[in-house]
């Protein structure tokens, strides 16, 4: 039987993606990125229309960056790499600018693919604004945006192939939806205003143009949790949760995820099934700010 390596190798990468953002805070379909830049000189329309300047312990800190590794059976199949590159205004709304970029690892079978997301996430609500990507598998290139016209309650998504428009929705929507990036800083957000307390929520998600939930709980007891990032175990906070829907490569149902026992609440962990066995993702490398990492007393 003749095996399509063009769709494998798209299943393999998007399972990696898929993985990394809905386990809570590393896992799901991650596709890309566009434009960067601050604003510095926006600082007093920001304020008039009502932003204000993170507290040293809110998790969006300018100038973070994280980086997780993504792992499946005995292979280290990539990484992806979560940055904050501002405040800004995204028309009108004060808003963060975060960013994603995937890479899959040479002599990969198969998987030659890197992805750059860009998006901007409402900082009141830390639901979704916008999100562009650009995809490079092999020859080809992808990008794909999605603009949440709240306002007119509807997702307005289009994809490009190699420059040429291959499909697009006007998805209606009856909420706000976060997507996977912004997923990411929102479950982070949930947990520092939980402060330590065990919750349980169900998240409004998009995938592609498929709009569900993931719940989760949060803050359920706190772990010992060694991951590559430090020589030492860190302080966490355990959760759990369930994927309401089926992504790429499989990846659905129940997942399990630690974050640092600190107002920073930095994912370290995560673990999700997919059709064969599971995606692990550690953190392997992270740069914040004035960031002390909790290490266990243990």
């Amino acid at each position: 039987m003749e095996v399509d390596t063009g769709k494998l190798r798209k299943k393999i990468f998007k399972g990696m993606a898929v993985a990394f953002v809905v386990a809570a805070f590393s896992l799901l379909v991650l596709r890309a990125v566009y434009a960067f830049t601050l604003f510095n000189g926006l600082s007093g329309a920001m304020q008039n229309s009502g932003w204000k300047s993170a507290p040293q312990d809110s998790i969006m800190q300018d100038g973070e960056s994280l980086t997780f590794e993504a792992s499946y059976l005995f292979f280290k199949i990539g990484s992806v790499k979560m940055e904050v590159l501002g405040k800004t205004l995204y028309h009108g709304v004060p808003a963060y600018h975060v960013r994603a970029l995937i890479n899959s690892y040479s002599g990969i079978p198969f998987v030659n693919l890197h992805a750059m997301y860009n998006t901007y996430q409402d900082a009141r609500t830390f639901m979704c604004l916008s999100t562009d990507n650009i995809q490079k598998d092999g020859k080809d290139s992808m990008f794909t945006s999605y603009n949440f016209e709240f306002n007119k309650k509807i997702l307005d998504w289009t994809l490009w192939k190699n420059g040429v428009r291959i499909d697009s929705s006007k998805v209606p929507l009856d909420r706000h939806y976060t997507d996977g990036v912004s997923f990411f800083y929102y479950i982070r957000e949930a947990s520092r205003k939980a402060n330590g307390a065990r919750t349980t929520m169900s998240v409004p998600i998009v995938v592609d143009t498929v709009r569900s939930t993931v719940d989760l709980t949060i803050n359920e007891k706190k772990e010992d949790c060694k991951v590559t990032a430090f020589k030492y175990p860190l302080e966490a906070y355990k959760m759990s949760g369930h994927i309401n829907f089926t992504g790429f490569f499989g990846v659905t149902g129940d997942f399990t995820g630690w974050m640092s026992a600190d107002s920073a609440e930095v994912p370290l962990k995560a673990d999700v099934s997919v059709i064969l066995g599971s995606v692990v993702v550690k953190l392997k490398d992270a740069s914040r700010p004035g960031w002390i990492p909790p290490k266990s007393n243990d």
